[in-house]
């Protein structure tokens, strides 16, 4: 084989890669389109498509005619999908807003606020009168209208809004006045 011969392969070689590329390139909207489809994530759609045509370009020989171009990328990709799904059977696909949740503990000093705010609630709703305290429940806490309050407890539906309305002033006071009672507590508010 002389240089010229040599040159030509060359040549011919370097426009079948380029033709080759630019069918790739034109196939990369509808492979991920379908990746997504298949995976329903948009990172791993894009990771999918990146090594099927990855895997396209180092067995572009296998290829016999760019007419099969469609059925060949796409079952180049569901291989590497199953492989995919292989490797990583043991781990379980999430959100990374999901992720996020699930790691994000809260410090010891917001754990112990919480705490104490709900023992503060708590005591101050045990402090109200029964009437007060079973009318400000069933509204606050399990979401009853008025009138349905009204139903359960036979009482007018007035009386009904009086007791919340005081009960609620009074839990409010309470609660106000529970940081101030406190020995270990400097309150910030001038009194």
């Amino acid at each position: 084989m002389n240089f010229s011969s040599k040159l030509v392969d060359l040549f011919c070689e370097s426009k079948e890669r380029r033709q080759f590329n630019q069918a790739l390139e034109s196939k990369y909207r509808r492979l991920y389109r379908l990746a997504f489809a298949w995976c329903h994530q948009s990172f791993m759609a894009e990771d999918l498509v990146q090594e099927t045509l990855l895997k396209a370009i180092e067995s572009r020989k296998d290829l016999n005619s760019l007419e099969h171009l469609d059925a060949w990328l796409t079952k180049i990709m569901h291989n590497q999908f199953l492989d995919n799904m292989r490797f990583n059977r043991r781990w379980e696909w999430a959100d990374e807003a999901e992720i996020d949740d699930h790691l994000v503990v809260d410090c010891s000093e917001t754990e112990l606020i919480k705490k104490q705010t709900a023992e503060q609630f708590y005591d101050a709703i045990a402090k109200l009168p029964f009437a007060q305290r079973e009318a400000i429940t069933l509204a606050d806490l399990q979401g009853f209208s008025y009138q349905e309050i009204a139903e359960i407890t036979a009482t007018p539906i007035g009386t009904v809004m009086s007791r919340i309305a005081r009960g609620r002033e009074r839990l409010r006071t309470l609660l106000q006045h529970h940081d101030v009672n406190q020995p270990n507590v400097v309150s910030l508010r001038r009194k």
